[in-house]
């Protein structure tokens, strides 16, 4: 008989572990899973398999949502929950809904709050896979709305942007396989799911900066990552190489954010890794965010070191225009001012000449190319080249007095802000 219970006893204990909570404390409400300020909804949203952190591929049994204490969803309890797996991590546009074809009904029936939460128990469990990223989709289908003081009710947190996708109006119950253009968050709901098993480590951090193989990234960076639910503390590894702790060796840190000491090195490549820590226990398995630093300041970072064109047609592309710096301020010469940029030169021979500045291919850097006359310290203006927007060409012809030193000056378009440079080219053509 004390066999039996005990063997009793250990069942529910293992029940009860059986879930996996992320951020149930949150305070913070929006629009997931349903809305509870319109009469029907339609909610999309996208747990990665890195923040569930289970243990092993299980089923899931059913969900538990949290509501505002102050909140009611009497007019909101009609509902219909759909889980599915998905390779993404977030939703490209308002229309970029999860087929329905790839997830499958859970639960539909009538749902109510208790204890300031909603559990959902489904029919039939989900086998969730534990290698794809989770789907949790929900609509609401009764006409009526509840009306509470933060308009919404259910208690959500922020993650990676665009983890949420959700349509609500009052015209019609949507169909899933059909559904209205809708509206991304950058939050999800705080949720337990019941029936997967967490692993015994905490999650690892998603790093939001700088992203994955990110290049140009400043010397004096600020790392950031989200939060993970349950984690004590983090830890920060930089290096040289693949798991490399030669720059920042597990450095311990309270929040989410973290700023080297001393500047990176320009130009040199890097690898982070942040774990979280809960307790004793440190996540394992976290894989290195690489990225680039900016190149050194360019060589024609400043008129006295302007690149000198003499054989025409001239092109030179900037790589490195990114590492410029606006030196004593901003060029005022001509009427419309900008950004001290990178500096090229010629002599006129009393011919024409065009000048011309392209980006790359779906760049969106807007340059402003300003053009003078005469020797740095005492320029003249000759023209101000402003013409197009973000991405677009910017040309320039005109006629040269013979004798005459010319230079150009391209750099952002702002007069009042100092913004950073970007690649293109430019070409210097003997009409």
């Amino acid at each position: 008989m004390k066999k039996i219970l005990l063997l009793i006893l250990l069942s529910i204990a293992l029940m009860l572990n059986a879930q996996i909570n992320l951020n149930i404390t949150s305070t913070s409400v929006g629009t997931a899973p349903i809305s509870s300020f319109f009469s029907y909804s339609y909610v999309q949203q996208i747990y990665p398999r890195q923040e569930l952190n289970a243990a092993a591929a299980g089923n899931i049994t059913g969900l538990t949502f949290y509501v505002d204490p102050s909140a009611t969803i009497n007019d909101s309890s009609n509902w219909t929950v759909y889980l599915g797996h998905t390779a993404k991590t977030g939703f490209t546009s308002g229309t970029d809904w999860i087929p329905s074809a790839q997830l499958t009904q859970v639960f539909a029936g009538t749902v109510t709050k208790t204890n300031n939460k909603v559990e959902v128990i489904f029919t039939t469990p989900f086998a969730y896979n534990n290698s794809d990223n989770l789907v949790i989709a929900a609509k609401e289908n009764a006409p009526s709305i509840d009306i509470n003081n933060f308009d919404e009710a259910f208690r959500v947190y922020p993650h990676i942007p665009y983890s949420t996708l959700y349509y609500k109006g009052d015209r019609m119950i949507v169909d899933p396989a059909t559904p209205p253009g809708g509206i991304r968050a950058d939050y999800k709901s705080a949720v337990t799911i019941s029936g997967l098993t967490s692993s015994s480590t905490p999650a690892c951090p998603f790093v939001n900066y700088p992203v994955n193989n990110a290049q140009f990234v400043s010397l004096t960076p600020n790392f950031k990552w989200l939060p993970v639910s349950g984690a004590d503390s983090y830890t920060i590894s930089l290096g040289t190489s693949a798991g490399g702790t030669d720059v920042i060796n597990q450095q311990a840190v309270a929040g989410t954010s973290f700023s080297p000491s001393a500047p990176l090195n320009p130009n040199t490549t890097y690898y982070l890794k942040v774990t979280s820590v809960t307790g004793s226990l440190v996540s394992s398995g976290c894989t290195d965010v690489v990225f680039t630093t900016i190149p050194p300041v360019p060589v024609n970072d400043a008129c006295s070191g302007a690149l000198a064109a003499s054989v025409f047609p001239y092109t030179y592309t900037q790589n490195d225009a990114v590492s410029a710096t606006n030196n004593g301020g901003f060029i005022t010469t001509c009427a419309d001012a900008m950004n001290d940029g990178t500096w090229f030169k010629f002599t006129g021979d009393g011919g024409q000449f065009t000048v011309k500045i392209t980006m790359p291919s779906g760049s969106a850097y807007d340059p402003q190319m300003d053009l003078y006359s005469g020797a740095c310290g005492s320029l003249a203006c000759v023209s101000a080249v402003d013409n197009g927007g973000g991405g677009t060409a910017e040309t320039y012809t005109f006629t040269t007095t013979a004798g005459t030193e010319y230079f150009i000056n391209v750099g952002a378009y702002e007069e009042t802000v100092d913004m950073p440079e970007n690649t293109f080219t430019i070409t210097i053509t003997k009409l």
